[in-house]
């Protein structure tokens, strides 16, 4: 994935998942680079496919009337933006993209520990087990 490409997942799951505080801003985990990694060990074409999405949704305000692409609106007209997105015939794939920007925003870390949830406890019960 290009630079960009992960900016816009960013922007995306930023918007979408939409944290406070406690939890960490996207910027601060591995949202981002674990969606590329995610891509990377799918198949190609699958990867070219979401590729391909975030670059419509990144344009899609434009075509809505909000003046700017997606990561140069402020919050609230993103926000709009992807509420107009989500009624309309992009909805399956707002649908998708949401999922894939909870799901790797969640699966950090830090925001799982952050959660009351411990990955390598479970791993350590799960070593105890098979012992």
């Amino acid at each position: 994935m290009t630079g960009r490409e992960l900016s816009i997942f960013a922007c995306l799951t930023d918007t979408m998942v939409a944290p406070v505080a406690p939890l960490p801003p996207v910027r601060e985990t591995d949202a981002a680079p674990a969606f590329a990694n995610s891509l990377q060990a799918g198949p190609r074409l699958n990867a070219l496919a979401l590729r391909g999405a975030l670059l419509a949704l990144e344009v899609a305000p434009l075509a809505l009337g909000f003046g700017a692409r997606l990561r140069r609106l402020a919050p609230a007209d993103r926000e709009r933006a992807l509420v107009r997105l989500d009624r309309g015939p992009l909805a399956p794939l707002m649908k998708a993209v949401r999922s894939l920007a909870h799901l790797h925003y969640y699966g950090d870390a830090g925001v799982m520990r952050l959660l009351g949830y411990d990955p390598d406890a479970v791993v350590a019960r799960a070593a105890e087990a098979r012992r």
